[in-house]
This record gives structure tokens, sequence and C-alpha cells, in this order.
């Protein structure tokens, strides 16, 4: 089925939380751009979803629709939003973790005509606040300049700053759905989906791939001002152990896949530049079998395990001397 060239789609896939995901839709409804479409993929919650999404039901018309979707099991976090990416019918997609709301209802107007007026702009990411905090997502440098909130970077540059490069990340997004299909951005080897999850041991994630992929295709649309609210729930999956236990080692794979891929435009060389300076950061992640056999013990991935076992190695030796010289250290006392 082609795409809707003017159609946005929202893709959100929840479990449990009704209350978040009452107030995301809710933003989603209040946002001044139209057509929308909302795709809501309920992976087996123990509490239905269903319910939350009727409420919306004197919302909807020709030009906002909500589809619901249940699962009969658990799919985990990764393949439920590929689930619900795959029912996407918008050249445009926002994914929207059902934690989240936005704050902006200008958001999806204004991201829309920044890639309209840029051909070869296939993202728009935007600042984001977090609930019940005061500091931003995004840590925009000074040099980089604004108008009327929004301005377009070359990719290359933006993803020098994206993540660790000294920005850090958002969840507020607009995206290229179009692009995104073609580069094979939902997929493995770009995410960790449930079938990779089981063979490795580790977290089913994404860790947005996509904004790396549609980043080295041309030009970034950037908006300095919070556009959505990251919600912080006390049973967030970024707070699973599943997530917390393993997040290095999918951190590694994913970064580690976009460096060895074929990268499409102008920017790949850095965004792959990028992807391995970052993946390096959890070398010591590596010294997995599994990981080690899922690279087919490759020449390279040996020798990072090698790098991961020395870092290892450094780390107990600082550690064990910082423990030996506060035990030689002499107390002091303070004079009375």
């Amino acid at each position: 089925m082609p795409l809707r060239k003017d159609l946005v789609s929202v893709v959100i896939a929840a479990y449990n939380q009704p209350s978040y995901l009452r107030r995301a839709i809710q933003s989603i409804v209040e946002q001044d751009y139209r057509p929308i479409e909302v795709i809501v993929s309920d992976d087996c919650s123990p509490v239905v979803l269903e319910p939350v999404v009727n409420e919306f039901d004197g919302s909807q018309n020709d030009l906002f629709q909500i589809r619901y979707y249940r699962s009969a099991q658990n799919r985990g976090a990764i393949d439920n939003f590929r689930f619900a990416v795959g029912k996407a019918g918008g050249h445009l997609l926002v994914p929207m973790p059902h934690d989240n709301r936005f704050v902006d209802r200008t958001f999806f107007t204004e991201a829309v005509q920044v890639m309209g007026s840029h051909a070869d702009c296939h993202i728009c990411y935007a600042n984001a606040s977090y609930e019940g905090r005061e500091r931003k997502a995004l840590r925009i440098p000074e040099t980089i300049c604004f108008r009327d909130g929004w301005t377009t970077v070359e990719g290359g540059n933006f993803i020098r700053l994206y993540r660790r490069g000294g920005m850090g990340w958002s969840q507020a997004m607009m995206i290229d759905h179009a692009a995104a299909l073609s580069l094979g951005a939902y997929d493995e080897p770009f995410v960790v989906n449930g079938a990779l999850s089981r063979h490795l041991g580790i977290a089913q994630d994404d860790m947005f791939a996509y904004v790396f992929l549609l980043s080295a295709l041309g030009r970034v649309g950037l908006c300095e001002k919070p556009v959505c609210e990251i919600g912080t729930p006390p049973q967030s999956y970024s707070r699973s152990n599943a997530w917390r236990e393993t997040k290095g080692k999918v951190k590694f794979v994913i970064l580690y896949n976009i460096w060895r891929a074929d990268l499409k435009g102008r920017y790949a060389s850095d965004v792959k530049r990028m992807a391995i300076k970052q993946a390096l950061q959890y070398t010591d992640h590596v010294l997995d079998r599994k990981i080690a056999s899922y690279y087919r013990w490759s020449p390279a991935i040996v020798l990072l395990m090698g790098i991961g076992a020395l870092k290892a190695v450094w780390r107990e030796l600082r550690t064990r001397y910082k423990r030996c010289v506060n035990l030689i250290r002499p107390n002091t006392f303070k004079k009375t």
C-alpha cells in the first residue's frame, strides 16, 4: 500500500500505564496539524488499554483517526513497536513512547513545513523536558543559530553532537517513514528485535537507530524548544532489570552494526565514524561468547574483546590502588 504524502502517523507501542496513554493521545489530539492517524499497539497489557482509546471516539473524523491493536501475547518493546510501524500509512512518522506527551501543539505543523521546504531533510529532531524536572534533554551549543525556534544543520555536524557527542538525545522527533523503510531502519541489524534478544540474552531496543541512518542522507531539522515531556513512571521499560543489566551490550551491538553497515547518503562516513567511536565506549561489554559468536569471532571483535579485557583489568587495578591509598593515608582530625 503506498504511503499517503500528507499523513502523519503517530506510533504508540503501549504497555500498561493507562493514565500516561490517555495524556499522550490527548496531546496528539491538541496538535494543530491534520491529517493524523494514531496507531496504538497494546502489548498484551495486564491492564487492557482499549477503554482509554475509546474515550477519544468523539475526536475522530476524516482527518483524525485512532486505530487500536492488542497482541495475544507479549511481544516485547521493539517487536511491539515494529508491529505498529507496519500499520502506519503516513509518509511521515512520529515514534512516541506511550509515557510521553506533547507540550507544543504546533510541533507537527512546523516539522512538516521544515521537511517540506528542504528536500534533503528526512528527520526533524526537537528538544524535550523531563516529567518533574526542569532540565532539558538536549544541550545545544550556543554556536547554532535558530530562527523562530528552528534551524537545519548538516547531518554530519548533527551526528557529531548527537548522544555522547555532547548534545545528548531526545525522544521528540518526526521522521521520513518512506526513507526509513527503504533503509531497513526498523529491522535487524539496526535493532535488537525479539529473536536477536533471545539469541544473545539481552534486552530489546533500537536506540533510535533511524536517527543515525536518516542523518546520513542530508540535513536535520533541529528545534531548540522543548516540544514534549518525557514521562518517568516507576514501571517504565528503561527502569526494568532486563534493560539495566544488558544495556551496555545492547548499545554496543546496535552501534557496531551501524558502523559495519553499507550506509547511504553523503554523510554516511560521518555517521559510521561516530557509531564506532561510541561503540568503543562499550567494549567492556563485548566479553561475551554469545556476542562474539554472533559476529563469527571476526578479527575486529576479537580485538575489541582484548581491549575490553584490558579495560576491565585496568579498572580493577585502579580500584585496588585507591583502596590501598585509603588504608595507608593517615587519619586527620580537626583541631579543637
